[in-house]
């Protein structure tokens, strides 16, 4: 049996990508539209953070030493990004026909520390939830937005009860089925009512490329319901002054 891939394989994602980019500004691959929106879950998140362009701070081997000398079971991400160490990560030449980034369950918090530190020009929306024991979304999403070069279109949504899981959709999600799929493993790590958190998250996120299409930064919002579904869209601002920075 192989191991479970970890950080080894971005570069392999990254090269997957970027040919895929390639052959589209080729005209090889004919789909319609000009622009291009990159979205990815949990590493396809990271992935689509370093095809726009960000690569790690310098120093990541400090920081991961200190981070694992008290490694804490609900942030499992600070693994995989310490697997990065020894990789060698060159800027990305940026694309042009990039409009933003959709970061589902996003991480980075070891590879840019500091406000700013991870220079993207393209406005990224990132995504998380409450119950997110691996990416959680105080350190990883909403400090990634800080971390993230001012943009008055970066935003944040946090929805309260997802998991890391909530996003993946499996066999019998849609009748709410008991069966061989994600349901076996509880609430606490699939979060609440996953189908209810997919249509938010489908929902919110065609409203913000819709408005970013008119040149319009999605509002801010706190406290917003979708059915039984709490969320949150949160600016640098709102998070600033959540997180005390």
């Amino acid at each position: 049996a192989r191991p479970v891939p970890g950080g080894e394989i971005l570069k392999e994602r990254l090269g997957d990508l970027n040919a895929v980019l390639a052959a589209k500004e080729r005209g090889e691959l004919k789909v319609k539209g000009k622009k291009i929106v990159i979205m990815g879950h949990s590493l396809g998140a990271l992935t689509a953070l370093f095809a726009a362009g960000a690569v790690p701070e310098e120093g990541l081997k400090n920081r991961c030493e200190r981070a694992l000398n008290d490694l804490s079971l609900t942030n499992l991400s600070k693994l995989l990004q310490c697997q990065l160490i020894d990789m060698n990560f060159e800027k990305q030449t940026q694309n042009a026909q990039i409009e933003a980034i959709i970061a589902i369950n996003s991480f980075g918090s070891l590879l840019w520390p500091e406000a700013s530190d991870a220079s993207i020009p393209f406005p990224v929306f990132l995504i998380g939830g409450t119950f997110d024991l691996i990416t959680p979304a105080i350190s990883e999403q909403l400090g990634l937005l800080l971390s993230l070069k001012a943009n008055q279109y970066h935003r944040a949504l946090i929805v309260q009860g997802a998991s890391h899981f909530s996003p993946v959709r499996v066999e019998g999600q849609l009748n709410q089925e008991k069966g061989g799929d994600l349901f076996q493993l509880g609430e606490s790590l699939v979060g609440l009512k996953p189908v209810l958190v997919q249509d938010t998250l489908a929902s919110e996120i065609i409203k913000y490329l819709n408005k970013l299409e008119s040149g319009v930064a999605i509002p801010s919002s706190i406290h917003k319901k979708n059915s039984d579904i709490r969320f949150h869209i949160l600016d640098r601002s709102n998070v600033q002054r959540l997180l005390g920075s």
